[in-house]
């Protein structure tokens, strides 16, 4: 082992060397860990799955090691189905999107998934198989590309006489990409399209025949059962804030630290889902700078907490203009926020308008509806038909 203090001796011309073996080793030893795990994956697979079945349904994820409400989502989505069995009859698999690094597991939220890689499934199935492939929106274009190119997904399902159908995951319509019409009918040269929506907002028969594709409403997991409500008196003083950026969160935080010196505020980084579940549960009050009708937004109003945000059309529905939280926009939240938390930090007051912004919420997002939203999808039958 070369230490600091004898590299500092050697000339650099021996220091350019020493950086390259390691890059070498560096590569090597991934290399090495890649093809371990990818023989893990199989034999997994192997013993796993019913290979003879000729059913399958694929949820294709990102694969990287984080969490956030895209994966929770899509995770949701696979154990839901898989329960489903009795439905659709198909075996039941989590695969990184093709061209993102191959990733064993998620292990930033509690969870038993393996998350296997779609070209190894594909080779693996029956000869003849029927596959559904559900794609997340952000992803659409990268699969597209990928399923036509050389030596890609198409070539090998095309030989072993798998016939495929796609379904776009449309969890967040800001992140749909501009070529999403264009992939969408080069996928039904292949097989049936459809798409599934998280919110209400965009899941219009508009939309449905804007991209000449049956839309169909699932909505998410989030449900008020899966939260520990709690009470004003059981409450930090503490905000939490989303992540997200925007060019005026940092002054409305100071803003927010000038006006109310003793509040505590926490943005959410780096933090696993079970943390941030027990950190929502003690706060008061939550800010989001995302999409408004957010996990931030959601979550902390199920675990007892009050919302803020900024009204977003495309993802609210006109009925959370109500709320006195749901700014119009962020000069209005800036000038209005600190007051609105200083007029309800009263135990009458907050559990008042708390108890509006739960049953508001409760209303769009309940497990029974989401698992019976699910199986409806699978008997195919969808929110919005078109002929």
């Amino acid at each position: 082992m070369i230490t600091d203090a004898i590299k500092k001796m050697l000339p650099e011309k021996i220091k350019m060397p020493i950086r390259r073996i390691r890059r070498k080793i560096k590569i090597l030893l991934s290399s090495v860990k890649m093809r371990k795990n990818r023989e893990i994956k199989i034999r997994l697979f192997l013993e796993n799955y019913d290979i003879n079945i000729k059913k399958w349904i694929v949820f294709l994820t990102p694969g990287f090691d984080i969490v956030n409400g895209g994966i929770l989502s899509i995770s949701s989505l696979y154990l839901e189905t898989a329960k489903l069995k009795h439905i659709h009859g198909a075996n039941t698999l989590l695969c990184t999107v093709p061209g993102d690094p191959p990733l064993l597991k998620y292990t930033k939220f509690k969870n038993d998934n393996i998350i296997y890689e779609l070209i190894d499934t594909l080779r693996y199935i029956p000869p003849g198989s029927s596959v559904l492939i559900h794609i997340p929106e952000y992803a659409l274009h990268t699969f597209v590309k990928e399923f036509g190119g050389f030596g890609g997904i198409y070539r090998l399902i095309n030989r072993r006489n798998i016939s495929c159908d796609f379904n776009i995951m449309l969890q967040n319509i800001k992140q749909l990409p501009p070529t999403a019409s264009a992939d969408i009918q080069f996928l039904k040269r292949f097989g049936k399209v459809t798409v599934t929506t998280a919110h209400k907002r965009y899941c219009t028969l508009e939309n449905a025949r804007q991209f000449g594709v049956p839309f169909h409403l699932l909505s998410v997991f989030v449900s008020p059962e899966k939260y520990v409500r709690k009470q004003y008196s059981e409450k930090e003083n503490l905000m939490i804030i989303s992540p997200d950026y925007h060019k005026d969160k940092q002054e409305i935080i100071e803003t927010i630290k000038r006006n109310i010196p003793d509040l505590k505020i926490i943005e959410i980084k780096n933090m696993k889902y079970e943390d941030y579940k027990k950190t929502i549960e003690n706060a008061k009050w939550a800010l989001t700078f995302g999409e408004g009708l957010d996990g931030y937004f959601v979550e902390t109003i199920f675990s007892g907490g009050i919302a803020f945000a900024v009204y977003n059309e495309e993802f609210f529905t006109p009925d959370f203009k109500t709320l006195q939280t749901v700014y119009p926009d962020y000069k209005t939240l800036q000038e209005q926020i600190c007051k609105d938390i200083k007029r309800m930090d009263t135990e009458r007051e907050y559990t008042a308008y708390q108890e509006h912004q739960y049953a508001l919420c409760a209303k769009y997002y309940n497990y029974h509806d989401y698992v019976r939203n699910l199986e409806a999808f699978y008997k195919g039958g969808y929110t919005h038909a078109i002929d």
